[in-house]
């Protein structure tokens, strides 16, 4: 049992490690994914509430955002060292067919698996279809 617990953190150590130097090495013009992977509102990237997109005239579908790839537009440092990405649709979507833009915490979102990397091969279609 001590060794199972032992294991299972040194896993999570190496993710959390991992997540943050990936977003160390971000830059502007990366691509990532994002990814619902369950029912539960997303945390670290901040979305609008969905009265407020309802008020501007857009459709409150989170469920349209699963699988939909951004590029990173901008990048700063908050409070706690923590990176914050500002994202944009590829092409000419918006998000909710209102906002073309949105922030995310990216170090928590790259842990909490609410973005992800493309693959390579995944990366360069998408550039290509640009």
């Amino acid at each position: 049992m001590k060794k199972l617990v032992s294991l299972l953190f040194i896993c999570s150590a190496i993710n959390i490690i991992w997540s943050q130097e990936l977003a160390d090495n971000t830059k502007s013009g990366d691509l990532f994914i994002i990814n619902k992977t369950n029912n539960q509102p997303f945390e670290h990237i901040f979305f609008p509430k969905s009265n407020f997109i309802i008020k501007r005239g857009g459709i409150a579908n989170y469920k349209g955002l699963d699988e939909t790839t951004v590029r990173v537009e901008s990048l700063f440092k908050g409070k706690n060292n923590d990176l914050f990405v500002n994202l944009r649709p590829l092409g000419s979507k918006k998000f909710f067919n209102i906002y073309a833009n949105v922030e995310a915490n990216l170090t928590k979102a790259l842990e909490r698996k609410e973005l992800i990397v493309p693959t390579k091969t995944k990366q360069e279609s998408l550039v290509q279809q640009e």
